[in-house]
């Protein structure tokens, strides 16, 4: 397991495989960039060629919340949505700003800010990390009357986060940061009512991906955060549980898949997907050869942009709903999931 503080080493290459500990940045101004013909990228091919994206998610019994920031160079992007799960009404913003003007995404997944800005909406994801090796997320927004949030995702210093750097293509490599079943802390305020975070056990997870990604991407991701139905035997209190599983980004050489038992990650192989592209409403299901895996997912709403823009596309849904099946670890401990709420997606983009 690797340990280094940046991404990019002397050589201008990134370190490979998974870290035990987070990097402190994605040093990007280091890194030596080739063609794929192995010659040395352009200062416009460096620029433009290189994508990020973070994203903060909550998920409680009572409310699901969701918000993303991407920068495509091209284009900046950002969304925002609420879903009251009791009566399915749901609040959603959605934002395109070109060449990412008012975006401005941090390179640190420590002490790191990112912010968003049109006209008088604003977004900021803070990133800590205190001497005590102690993590926090926070995602504040400001969208005056119709919606504020101020949540917050601690890790604790014993908590095993995914960290991961996977060749792409010929000439890529992209670096993925996430968590999951964590709780999340703070306030929601909007027309759907207001919500004290920690009072209705909120869960969350937070993504934070960049690098030289594929010019036509694909994915398939699956997440949930919420309370396990596994009981443990010496009678305490039964552990959160997070998932993450994907096929189409990260899976060169090395899996991001997992979940989490409370603050330990354990290991998970590559999964498949299976629903039905013509019909957004259906079931899917997600699972692996060896079994570890086995959860279908009923879909109850849905986040989704589509755009064609010929030089750019994108193709996305972003499924909210209920997961039932179960996890079982690499020592064989099983964990079973009944109606946990979470998210899958279906995303195709040309950047």
């Amino acid at each position: 397991m690797l340990r280094p503080y940046s991404l990019i080493n002397s050589h201008g290459k990134p370190h490979f495989g998974h870290f035990a500990q987070p990097v402190n940045e994605v040093n990007i101004k280091d890194a030596d960039y080739r063609t794929p013909m192995n010659t040395k990228a352009g200062k416009w091919k460096r620029h433009f060629n290189f994508k990020q994206f973070q994203y903060f998610g909550g998920i409680s019994r009572d409310i699901i919340f969701g918000c993303a920031l991407a920068d495509l160079r091209y284009i900046g992007a950002a969304f925002v949505y609420v879903y009251r799960i009791s009566d399915g009404k749901m609040l959603t913003w959605q934002f395109k700003k070109p060449m990412a003007l008012g975006l401005n995404l941090s390179n640190r997944p420590d002490n790191g800010v990112s912010t968003f800005k049109s006209g008088r909406k604003k977004i900021q994801m803070r990133y800590q990390l205190n001497s005590q090796g102690e993590r926090r997320k926070i995602l504040e927004i400001d969208f005056g009357s119709e919606l504020q949030i101020e949540a917050e995702i601690f890790e604790a210093k014993d908590y095993q986060a995914m960290a991961l750097c996977t060749p792409t293509a010929v000439n890529g490599w992209v670096y993925a940061q996430k968590t999951a079943g964590l709780p999340v802390t703070g306030k929601l305020d909007c027309s759907l009512g207001k919500f004290k975070l920690n009072e209705i056990a909120c869960f969350g997870h937070h993504d934070f991906s960049a690098g030289y990604m594929r010019r036509e991407t694909f994915w398939n991701w699956a997440c949930f955060s919420g309370q396990s139905h596994h009981q443990p035997k010496n009678g305490s209190s039964q552990p959160a549980l997070g998932l993450n599983v994907s096929w189409g980004v990260n899976e060169t050489g090395y899996s991001e898949n997992c979940f989490w038992v409370g603050n330990a990650l354990h290991k998970l192989p590559q999964v498949q997907f299976k629903f039905d592209r013509d019909d957004e409403h259906s079931n899917w299901r997600v699972s692996c050869e060896n079994d570890q895996v086995n959860l279908s997912f009923k879909p109850e709403g849905m986040h989704k942009e589509r755009l064609n823009a010929g030089f750019m596309a994108t193709n996305f849904k972003q499924i909210f709903g209920r997961f039932n099946g179960y996890l079982i670890s690499e020592d064989g401990q099983r964990f079973e999931v009944e109606n946990l709420y979470g998210f899958v997606e279906d995303q195709y983009s040309k950047w």
